[in-house]
């Protein structure tokens, strides 16, 4: 996160802990993996061994170290750290609130979403030429939309979304899925996005010629018919749940944008020397069918997804996907993916960077469609100044 790395451990069974990853005795990256197992901690450069609670546990040639005692406690600086719906979350700040304090209502809207059991498929990050900021402004606003995704007019409403602002700064969406853009013809068959749901729920495209407007609700009926039997637990969940696309904004870099059956976290990250660039994190989850309730192995496809899981249950030796970093032109060369939506959505942001930096641009105008990036400027400057 920008200049630090912070190590996270679990030293217990059920139990995280997380510390700057820095040897306390000159200084020296600790850990240099991205992931792994081990039992100790041990510096590379001269072997200081601490636990995976953070306690320093072997000083080599301890007896070098004449009348001073301060060996004995030189143990990992740690990091506040706390688990919200299976997501860990790191906070740099002593001041700053409890976590559940923090998300305020948040916790008790999502909960039922259980983004602990999905399963990771695909980790990706890509280095911009913009500040985090820009990142997050972008998925603040819906203004956008239908300039810069053709296909959403095929698959959401984004005329009909509801914003919500939260206190510290939180945001939320809600956007009607499975059906189309009424600023645009409504068309006479279902598109393309439409098809590929409704063969998933096993129902026909065919019986909604004339009727794309009904899709909506013939989707959230299926669902709570076909649930059961495939796998996936809808009880508890609203009929508008079940059909749209939410995305919450939590102050002040994680985004989750999610339906009943799928989730992507996003998180733009300070570059640890220039702001005029960001590091900007995706990872892809999907809920797979539990497999204790299901008789049908045939997937359930969530509203408006650019990727979707192959098959209904978790493959067999499943094991956590490598992290790909890569540069944007790699994504604008064919490259590299992150799904048409992401691909768009960053397009744009190193020119708006370049920009809003340039002195013939003074200030900023916004809608009604942009209170969301208001209500997250307005945290920023309250804590920053």
């Amino acid at each position: 996160i920008g200049s630090e790395e912070i190590l996270v451990t679990c030293p217990a069974a059920g139990r995280i802990a997380a510390f700057f990853n820095v040897c306390q005795h000159r200084g020296n990256r600790l850990a240099t993996e991205e992931c792994g197992n081990t039992a100790r901690l041990r510096c590379a450069y001269h072997a200081w061994t601490y636990r995976l609670d953070g306690t320093l546990d072997i000083v080599p040639h301890k007896d070098e170290f004449p009348e001073d005692s301060r060996c004995e406690d030189r143990h990992l600086a740690p990091v506040r750290v706390d688990v919200w719906n299976g997501l860990v979350f790191v906070c740099l700040n002593e001041q700053a609130p409890d976590l559940q304090d923090f998300l305020g209502p948040i916790p008790e809207l999502l909960d039922r979403y259980r983004f602990g059991d999905l399963t990771l498929l695909e980790d990706q990050t890509v280095r911009l030429d913009c500040n985090w900021k820009a990142v997050v402004d972008n998925f603040a606003e819906l203004y956008h939309v239908d300039f810069l995704h053709p296909q959403h007019q095929r698959m959401v409403d984004c005329c009909n979304d509801t914003v919500y602002l939260y206190p510290n700064g939180h945001t939320g969406l809600a956007v009607p899925g499975a059906t189309i853009n009424p600023r645009f013809p409504v068309p006479d068959e279902p598109t393309d996005i439409h098809r590929t749901q409704l063969e998933s729920l096993g129902l026909d495209a065919e019986d909604f010629r004339g009727r794309v407007p009904e899709i909506r609700e013939a989707v959230q009926k299926r669902k709570r018919e076909i649930g059961p039997e495939r796998g996936f637990d809808y009880d508890g969940f609203t009929d508008e749940q079940l059909s749209d696309i939410w995305q919450f904004n939590l102050f002040p870099n994680a985004i989750l944008s999610f339906s009943t059956e799928h989730l992507w976290v996003l998180r733009p990250r300070p570059h640890p020397t220039d702001p005029n660039r960001c590091l900007f994190d995706k990872w892809s989850l999907v809920r797979f069918a539990d497999p204790a309730i299901a008789t049908n192995a045939r997937a359930v496809l969530g509203p408006g997804r650019d990727s979707l899981p192959a098959t209904a249950f978790k493959p067999d030796g499943y094991s956590r996907p490598a992290r790909d970093e890569f540069d944007y032109a790699q994504v604008i060369s064919g490259e590299k993916d992150m799904t048409d939506t992401i691909n768009q959505d960053v397009e744009l942001l190193a020119g708006v960077q370049a920009g809003m930096r340039s002195a013939g641009f003074t200030d900023v105008v916004l809608s009604n469609e942009e209170l969301r990036v208001q209500h997250f400027h307005d945290q920023w400057q309250r804590l920053v100044g």
